[in-house]
């Protein structure tokens, strides 16, 4: 993967633990910047449920990774995305996000792209005390394990 390769695509992803789904679209748009060695935007749109309730999540990210060739055709990497984070109702935050996978050649410009990710993201929103009183301003840090399958083509 050698420096000036465009690599547009994109992933869709399933979580689920108990009580809880999360279906994820990320299209994403890389530029090796050197052999290997690739910066990528990941827009990711989240529709969560848990319990009885729902939310849309957004994830704006910039991803430098680093690719390891093991043959002509498969390589593995390793990324970490930040950036910052919306969830419906709740606020904006911020992003980090470390992701492993693989890259696996299909044809001649095609890539299949299993990875796994954890991302971590802080919500930040003002509540409320009591009338007339100073808001509070509460931050929650969230974890999620994400696996993603993406297909991209290099030109």
């Amino acid at each position: 993967l050698g420096l000036g390769v465009l690599e547009l695509g994109g992933s869709a992803g399933f979580t689920f633990a108990s009580n809880y789904t999360q279906v994820q679209l990320a299209p994403t748009i890389g530029w090796f910047l050197a052999d290997n060695f690739e910066m990528s935007a990941i827009l990711a749109v989240n529709y969560i449920k848990a319990g009885d309730s729902s939310s849309t999540f957004w994830t704006a990210l910039l991803e430098p990774s680093y690719h390891v060739p093991f043959n002509r055709s498969t390589f593995g990497f390793i990324g970490l995305g930040t950036g910052a984070s919306h969830v419906s109702g709740l606020g904006t935050g911020f992003a980090v996000a470390p992701r492993l996978g693989a890259n696996i050649m299909v044809g001649r410009s095609g890539v299949l792209t299993p990875s796994l990710a954890y991302q971590y993201t802080t919500l930040s929103t003002d509540v409320e005390v009591a009338p007339g009183e100073t808001d509070v301003t509460l931050v929650a840090l969230t974890g999620a394990v994400r696996f993603n399958v993406g297909y991209t083509v290099m030109w």
